[in-house]
Formats: C-alpha cells, structure tokens, sequence
C-alpha cells in the first residue's frame, strides 16, 4: 500500500502548478498533499493491526522466497516505527511561523518508511543491502532536502559520504560470508555456524550498521549531522532512522559476537556522559543524549532481553516532546539563529509558555530516570535483565555515566525552570500543541499501562 501511494504521489507531484490552480490545489505540494500522506500511513497502520495477530504469528513466516521474515519479535517495532513517522509527519500539516515546504517531502519520506519497515524483516544479505540502501539514500535526499541551507547541504553530504563507507563495509563482510558458505541467506548461514568462521565476518557487518547508527567511537560525524540538519529533520533522523537497524540487530543477536557490543557499549557511555558537559548547543546535547540511550539498547541486546520494547517506547515518547517542544518553542524566537533552525542554543529555552515547559522538563526528568516517569521503569528492568545475567561490572559503569548525565539534562531544566507564562504570547499551532499534549498524558500515564506491556511481551517472548 505504501508503495502504491509513492507512485500515487510520484505522478501528482509532476503535474505543473497552472494545472493545480485550476482545480483549486494551488497549495497542494505542501500542506495538502502532506495531509493525504498521513492519512495514509494511518490507514496502513490500521490494515496491519487489524491484519497481523502477534501471538499467533510465533515462531514467524517467511515472504517473498525467504528475502524476509515476519516474527513476533519484530512485528512491534514496526507498529512503533509507523506510529512515530505518523505523529512527526503532524508538524508538516499545517503553517507554521518557520514554515519549510517541499513538494518533495513526502515522497522520500514514503520510500524512506517501506526502507524503515522491510529492514527489521531481511532474512537476506541481498535484500539487507538493497533494504538499507533505500533507507540511507532517501535519508541523504531529505537531509539536503532544502538546499538554500549551507548546514543542510553540508549535513547532506557528509551523512552520503559516511553511510557509503558503511555500505561498502557491508558490501565487503557480505562477500566473505557468501565466499564461505554458498548463500546469502541468513537461515541457511545460520546451519553452517558449526564448521564455518562465517560469523566473524558478520562482526564486520555489526560494525559497518552501529557505523550508520553513529555509535562511539564512529559518533562525529552525525553528531554534525545532527547539528547541520534542519531541526525537524534531525528529529526524524535522530528517532526513527536508528529503530529499524536496532530491531535487526535484536532479532539477528545470535549472529554477533558480544565483544564487539561492549566494546561499542562501553565508549558509547563515556562519550555521551563527558561530552555533553562542555556543550551549549542543544541539538548537540540531545545528539549525546541518544548515544547514551543507546548504550542502554547495547546492553539489552547484549542479554536478548525484552526490555528493549520497554527502552524503545520511553525513548520515542520523550524524545517526541522533546524534539516537538523545541520546534513550538520557535514560534516565540524573535530573533532566530537561521530559518532552519530557529532556536539553538540552551539559553533561548527561556520561554514565554509555561505549559511548553513543563511539557519539556517531563521529559528531561523521564530522561534522568525519576519515577513514576517511564524512563525509570525502562532503566529499571534494562538494569534487572542484566544483573541477573551477571553483567555487574556493566550495571555499575552505565548508572555511574548516567548520574553524571544528569547534570546536563539539570542544566537544561534549570533553565526551563526559570520560564513563564506572558500575557501576550504568540500561540502554538493547535495540531502541533495536541501532539505535546498526548504525548505528555502518555509518558505521565506510562506506569497505568506498563502492566499490560509487559503481559504483551511475555506472551510473544515465551
């Protein structure tokens, strides 16, 4: 379905713009055709749910010659996935002050999402490597998208120059895998793991997508990215991009030795605690802000716990009013750094709008694991799952990097602390404050509705 929309759009998108004034659609590259999009992912999400029954799916059927593979495991992440782009794709509905219409948003943004959602089903190394290439070339694509910008171009390029090194990487450890087994696909691999040294090559695979990933020590460059990028753009690339990739990895752990995780967990940790210590620039702190929940994510799939469902939700639901809430601060930025990126710096977190705040300082504290928040009950079993599989040393080191975490997400606070309510106010988009707003009941509620996640997780887990 999501494919024929592409081609939907792909043929309405070439009509000229004298022909869209006639019927009345003069604005129909943007806002319109940007509603009609979101009005269609919803409807996939609602095919699929209705469709796909979780628990009676175990142990998982193949498609497509055995290319994928549709698992109780990675059927979650997908519903997750969909869920996010459909909450993201709100923002670019409806006029905002800063507004960055393209017509051709949405078009790289669908084949970015049949990209996010076949990823965690390839069964393949041929459709791995075509699978993550539509994925990373649509990323290039709207990461330049607004190429008025110098950052975005530059952002653009070097996010294409750094994922075509992982791809070739990817492309390399495929070779010597298919040169010593005769297949590329993963569960004929999977027989050969007794008499063949295929898996250390797929080490050289983990490698090249924690690469992509932009986990420590292979961090700089999209922490620039993340910088570079247009605001929203750099949510979407930040949240999104890195779920589907984790999910493979989770559902494929088998494959990897841990070595090569705890080496990347343990860097990954100290980078995002010091770091951000030194830095003003927000979007940079929340850049080292997701290195370090995804040290957290290493440590669930270094112990295959399901916990990770748990991690993903708490990291999606702060990050989304986090990310959200620093695009509706820009509506009170009256002097803005670019059109791009409007605010900044930590200190233009002063706001104007009492409630924008405590929205963000939720997030912050669910962030620092303060109860009965949903980052603590996701710290909590992370750190349960690996302390019973005896990962002490692990245990101990990630809550020493996250007390000292804390004092950038404290200073971030404090600022946001000292904000408050005007008389006179420039007012939030309504479809952007509800967005806020449910997300905000959401991550409050998150412990009325953790019992019936964990019965869910169990149910598709035993």
């Amino acid at each position: 379905m999501l494919f024929t929309s592409f081609l939907i759009f792909l043929v309405f998108s070439t009509f000229p713009n004298e022909s869209l004034r006639l019927i009345g659609l003069k604005n129909s590259h943007s806002i319109i055709v940007n509603r009609l999009g979101t009005l269609t992912i919803i409807f996939t999400l609602i095919m699929l749910i209705i469709s796909t029954d979780i628990v009676a799916l175990s142990p998982g059927i193949t498609l497509y010659n055995n290319w994928f593979s549709l698992t109780p495991t990675n059927l979650p992440i997908i519903y997750l996935i969909l869920s996010l782009v459909i909450i993201l794709l709100i923002y670019t509905t409806s006029n905002q002050r800063y507004d960055l219409k393209s017509p051709y948003y949405l078009l790289l943004l669908l084949a970015n999402i049949i990209g996010l959602l076949l990823f965690p089903l390839v069964n393949d190394l041929l459709s791995l490597y075509v699978v993550i290439e539509l994925q990373s070339y649509s990323l290039y694509l709207l990461t330049g998208l607004h190429n008025r910008s110098y950052n975005a171009s530059r952002a653009s390029l070097l996010y294409f120059l750094m994922g075509g090194i992982a791809s070739t990487i990817i492309l390399i450890s495929s070779y010597f895998i298919y040169a010593l087994t005769g297949t590329t696909n993963i569960s004929d691999i999977m027989i050969f793991y007794s008499y063949s040294n295929a898996y250390d090559y797929f080490d050289i695979l983990l490698i090249a997508l924690l690469f992509k990933m932009g986990m420590a020590p292979l961090h700089r460059w999209s922490i620039a990215v993340y910088n570079y990028a247009p605001t929203y753009i750099t949510a979407y690339i930040s949240i999104v991009a890195k779920l589907s990739i984790v999910s493979w990895i989770f559902s494929n752990a088998s494959l990897f030795h841990h070595h090569i995780l705890i080496i990347f967990f343990y860097l990954s940790l100290f980078i995002a605690a010091y770091k951000p210590l030194f830095q003003v620039n927000i979007k940079t702190i929340l850049a080292y802000s997701g290195l370090l929940n995804f040290g957290y994510i290493l440590l669930t799939i270094i112990s295959y716990d399901s916990s990770l469902y748990i991690y993903l939700i708490q990291y999606v639901l702060t990050h989304l009013i986090l990310f959200l809430g620093i695009l509706s601060a820009s509506e009170y930025i009256n002097n803005p750094i670019s059109k791009w990126s409007p605010l900044l710096y930590i200190h233009q977190l002063k706001l104007p709008n009492l409630t924008l705040a405590l929205c963000l300082i939720l997030a912050l504290f669910s962030l620092i694991g303060i109860p009965p928040l949903p980052g603590f009950y996701a710290k909590y079993y992370i750190l349960s799952a690996a302390l019973q599989d005896n990962y002490i040393i692990e245990t101990i080191t990630i809550v020493i990097c996250s007390v000292i975490a804390t004092y950038y997400y404290a200073n971030i606070i404090k600022v946001l602390m000292t904000s408050k309510t005007n008389k006179v106010v420039n007012y939030i988009n309504p479809s952007l404050a509800y967005t806020i707003a449910l997300s905000t009941t959401l991550l409050i509620s998150f412990f009325i509705y953790l019992p019936a996640i964990s019965e869910g997780l169990y149910l598709i887990t035993i």
